[in-house]
């Protein structure tokens, strides 16, 4: 018997501390395990934080690249718009210079023709409503007036609606029969 080790009643020998050599090697491993393990959660919550992290700036980017479409949306539009408005301002210096006003409305039905073809291009598109039955969801009735056309009938266009593909940009205001 060495001087670490004390006879116990079972008739084996512990330690100072009280456990058996077996014991205290078993405790060695066991704390060695514990070791792996405290270090393995830490690598799985730094990947975790890390993955986190990754996420969240994905949802940034992609929220700025979601504002920047919007803030840019119509820049194709507005390019496409640009030779109407140069049309315009032709239009705007030469009235003043010629007297010829039936050139100057010539100009002025040429840049509208223009517009409506650019309209048609895009997918906008002028509602027919003269004679259509009133329809709430693309009229606005502005009035009621006596006509031969059966009631609820258009009967005059105040504003022309328009649609886009089939969405209404504007409601048509128009002028309603009330029958005779």
């Amino acid at each position: 018997m060495n001087r670490e080790t004390v006879p116990t009643d079972l008739g084996t020998e512990q330690n100072a501390e009280g456990t058996s050599p077996e014991e205290s090697s078993s405790n060695g491993d066991q704390s060695q395990r514990i070791a792996e393990l405290e270090a393995e959660n830490q690598q799985l919550r730094d990947k975790a934080l890390r993955s986190v992290a990754d996420l969240e700036n994905v949802r940034r980017r992609a929220e700025t690249e979601r504002q920047q479409t919007l803030e840019y949306a119509n820049e194709q539009l507005l390019r496409q718009l640009l030779p109407v408005v140069d049309d315009f301002e032709r239009s705007v210096e030469s009235g003043g210079k010629t007297p010829d006003f039936e050139a100057l409305f010539r100009g002025i039905q040429l840049i509208h023709s223009n517009l409506a073809k650019l309209f048609e291009r895009i997918g906008v598109k002028r509602m027919a409503t003269v004679g259509e039955p009133f329809d709430v969801h693309l009229h606005e009735a502005v009035m009621r007036q006596p006509s031969e056309l059966p009631e609820d009938t258009v009967v005059i266009e105040v504003e022309p609606g328009y649609m886009y593909h089939d969405r209404v940009l504007r409601h048509a205001k128009v002028i309603i029969s009330a029958g005779q």
